[in-house]
């Protein structure tokens, strides 16, 4: 896995889950990860596109992401967290609510490593000298901190947080 595209709190924005998935596409990103909240219950016809994407996508539960809709709409049940390895790199997923912070992890991370949360629906990213990297790519759908909605790319190198409709970076940390 070397690009990783990383959005969170779409809360069943099917015109921006479709903008979502093709800028992942133009990205050229081999993984995408859903930080939380997509919004399963109200993206309708949209959930067929979730099952025949061509890029791998994992997911993490959010607060308003519902057990029963999952297994309803006959999806996998995402967990709270995941993990995936980026290089050499840790990469830790959950939403931010249930784990709230790296150091709340249930595994330990280093400073050469990723926590990524939503939740917020506030994009950041913050380099620590005691833990690792901690990015929030912000809602894709209803941003509170007065930018647009967002996503991430996540590198080995670099860690971009863009708008979603004019692709402008909004934030970014070589890492």
């Amino acid at each position: 896995m070397n690009r990783i595209f990383v959005f969170s709190d779409l809360h069943g924005n099917g015109d921006a889950l479709k903008m979502l998935l093709s800028r992942a596409s133009e990205e050229k990103c081999d993984h995408i990860i859903c930080a939380g909240d997509l919004g399963l219950d109200r993206l309708g016809q949209y959930r067929d596109i979730l099952r025949s994407l061509q890029i791998p996508f994992s997911m993490v539960r959010g607060n308003c992401d519902s057990v029963w809709t999952f297994s309803e709409a006959g999806f996998s049940i995402p967990p709270k967290y995941t993990v995936l390895n980026l290089g050499d790199r840790i990469v830790f997923v959950t939403h931010g609510d249930a784990i709230p912070s790296w150091n709340a992890a249930p595994i330990p991370l280093s400073e050469k490593d990723i926590f990524i949360s939503g939740h917020t629906h506030i994009a950041s990213v913050t380099k620590s000298s005691t833990g690792p990297t901690v990015m929030n790519p912000g809602s894709a759908s209803s941003p509170r901190d007065n930018r647009p909605p967002s996503y991430a790319v996540v590198t080995n190198r670099e860690i971009l947080i863009k708008a979603l409709g004019s692709r402008r970076i909004l934030v970014e940390l070589t890492i």
